[in-house]
């Protein structure tokens, strides 16, 4: 261990170089510590930003390569054919991605409305605002029948609203935003043999007096529509009554109150304590009568027209249920797994579908962080290639003031590995003490230095300015299908950060030995090319 004695008393003995060395590497670790600092910053920025998001993902159809596809087309019989067949997702390409682990559920949701029954005894929620006192009814739509007679039907507005999947489970109880107080959710079982149960909120069961396993009637059209417009079908009170057991009662978060923005406007079966819960299939189910009576009446009328004479597209309870979903979307457990699960199934789904992860604010707000830490990794490895040339050049440099010293070492039997050895070490402690002390003046600037590049940047990317978007963004409602989290430019700025974290120290010991070992490479290279008996002779 002799070199490593030799290696201290070098250091302490040639003091001046010692210093310099030390002031190099005690910059070099400046700017290395806030480069790495910087970026790391960035990176835990989008992290934490992306955490706080919904990790949801749209199964959807791709219409601009729909689009583009049928541009490339010029014969018009495959491009009747294409309309015919037209892209869509399954329902059973969604039960099999909701087979995957990192799943949690699906939204493939509808939004219904419906109207109070004849001699029903269930009332909706009252808010008592405009719409309710001012405009519940009035109005009224005419045509001509197909036999020249005029139908008049006063419109009156709906009062209850539905949810209706095609999933056993919700987004919304999934992320809290509902929650069941009594009884349960349907099941799969419900929605393959389409029965009638619904969930009604916590705020409906009260006011009408319900508890789970009671039943009530709601209608699917109103009683004016029945005694104009669909009177021409045939169709009679049962076609359009609903029948309906409430196998659960939710509590939501999205209570209206006077002071909610359009308040006003809101109509009852917009408030979510009239919005029911329901299986798609059994809405379908309760629609079949209606359905086929229209079928029935325009291909008694219609006897020639291809579609109405062809029976098999007669509605049926199996056709109703086996509809193409235009879009379903789907929770995923954690936020940062939502890239890596779209890349890996957009690359099997059909032609023509994709998934999307809707990024397109998410990767426009991080663009100012992804160049800042793009410059700051850039600055990091440009700091270290010239760390390594300037080191290794003065290394170099003074080989030739101690030739005598290695010529003295070689003859008294050292070997050259140890000789390397003693310059590597002594390099190593003038870096390790250079960089202990960047770590204290790193530290103590880097968060400011971090601050000032991230506005410049934000500035000179222009994201800072305001999307004409925002001045159309509306509030949620029943009939919203986008769960995408809205984010703005300071959530990532909030969670910018620039820290010295024990990971980033690490990172700089390794760096500052890996400089010093590449540094030495080509010294080394000399120094086994010397030979004592030469040296000394020369010396001599």
């Amino acid at each position: 261990m002799n070199f490593l004695n030799r290696a201290i008393k070098n250091v302490t003995r040639r003091w001046s170089k010692s210093v310099l060395l030390l002031i190099t590497f005690l910059l070099i670790g400046n700017f290395v510590i806030i480069g790495l600092g910087i970026s790391q910053a960035a990176t835990d920025a989008k992290t934490l930003t992306r955490q706080k998001m919904r990790a949801v993902v749209d199964y959807t159809v791709d219409y601009d390569a729909i689009n583009k596809y049928v541009n490339e087309l010029t014969d018009e019989d495959e491009i009747n054919d294409f309309y015919k067949n037209y892209p869509s997702v399954k329902i059973e390409d969604v039960q099999k991605i909701l087979q995957d682990p990192r799943v949690k559920t699906a939204n493939a949701a509808t939004f219904l409305t419906f109207y109070e029954a004849p001699n029903s005894t269930v009332d909706f929620v009252h808010l008592n605002n405009s719409v309710e006192n001012d405009s519940m009814g009035g109005g009224q739509s005419c045509y001509i029948s197909p036999d020249g007679e005029e139908i008049c039907t006063e419109y009156v507005n709906p009062v209850f609203g539905a949810k209706a999947n095609y999933f056993p489970d919700m987004i919304e109880f999934a992320d809290g935003e509902f929650q069941i107080v009594d009884g349960s959710f349907y099941t799969q079982e419900d929605i393959d043999e389409a029965n009638n149960v619904v969930l009604v909120s916590e705020a409906f069961a009260e006011l009408n007096g319900l508890r789970v396993g009671d039943t009530f009637t709601i209608s699917t059209s109103s009683p004016s529509e029945l005694n104009g417009y669909l009177s021409q079908f045939g169709v009679t009170e049962d076609d359009i009554t609903m029948e309906v057991e409430v196998c659960g009662i939710y509590r939501h978060n999205k209570a209206i109150t006077p002071d909610s923005e359009n308040f006003d406007y809101t109509y009852p079966y917009e408030n979510y304590d009239n919005v029911f819960l329901m299986p798609i299939t059994y809405y379908f189910k309760a629609q079949l009568p209606l359905s086929q009576k229209q079928f029935d009446y325009y291909a008694e009328l219609y006897p020639e027209d291809e579609y109405y004479s062809d029976p098999a597209n007669r509605p049926t309870l199996e056709n109703l249920q086996n509809q193409n979903l235009g879009q379903v979307t789907i929770l995923l457990n954690d936020p940062l797994e939502v890239d890596a699960f779209v890349e890996e199934y957009n690359s099997n789904v059909p032609q023509f579908l994709m998934l999307d992860a809707n990024n397109e604010e998410f990767e426009r707000l991080s663009r100012p962080l992804d160049t800042l830490s793009l410059y700051a990794n850039f600055i990091v490895w440009l700091v270290v290639i010239n760390a390594v040339v300037i080191i290794t050049l003065v290394t170099a440099l003074t080989l030739k003031t101690r030739e005598y010293e290695i010529g003295v070492l070689l003859s008294v039997g050292a070997s050259k590995l140890k000789i390397v050895a003693q310059f590597f070490v002594e390099l190593a402690i003038v870096a390790i003490l250079g960089f202990t002390l960047s770590i204290v003046t790193g530290s103590m600037i880097a968060n400011k230095v971090g601050q000032s590049v991230l506005s410049y940047q934000i500035e000179s990317s222009g994201v800072n300015e305001e999307n004409e978007d925002d001045y159309w963004v509306s509030t949620p409602s029943v009939w919203d299908t986008d769960y995408t989290t809205d984010i703005s430019l300071d959530d990532f700025v909030e969670g910018y950060n620039v820290t010295i974290s024990p990971l980033i120290i690490a990172e700089i010991y390794i760096v500052g030995l890996g400089i010093v070992l590449v540094s030495i490479l080509i010294p080394s290279l000399m120094i086994m090319r010397f030979n004592p008996k030469r040296i000394l002779m020369n010396q001599n």
